[in-house]
């Protein structure tokens, strides 16, 4: 990887972490449980609300933290390194995914894995 695409990278990626902490802002503001909410109709649908918020804050988080451990690999020196395998990933997925932590093979390996942990569960 040439040092243009490295420090391009970085920008991208400092760009979706700004936004992801924005975004987390707003998702935690809506997890405010309100006072005024009396009526059992209300309280469900700002319960169903505030599980939709803390979905997407989770969402967001893992986000954040993959963008995170992308920035340090870059300060390290390692980005672009599947964090399983070590050996690189496609650069045509870091295009499409800049923060991507692993290659596409430990990347399904990984899904399929979490999917069969779901079934068992």
């Amino acid at each position: 990887m040439t040092q243009a695409q490295t420090v391009g990278f970085k920008r991208i990626i400092e760009i979706k972490r700004r936004e992801l902490v924005s975004a987390i802002h707003v998702q935690t503001a809506g997890l405010v449980v309100g006072e005024s909410e009396h009526d059992p109709m209300d309280q469900m649908q700002s319960m169903k609300l505030r599980e939709e918020h803390a979905a997407r804050l989770g969402q967001l988080s893992r986000t954040l933290a993959q963008v995170d451990r992308s920035l340090h690999a870059l300060s390290e020196g390692s980005y672009g390194l599947c964090v399983e395998c070590e050996e690189p990933i496609s650069p045509k997925r870091l295009e499409i995914i800049p923060w991507a932590s692993y290659c596409v093979r430990c990347q399904e390996r990984l899904e399929r894995s979490a999917a069969e942990e779901r079934k068992a569960a």
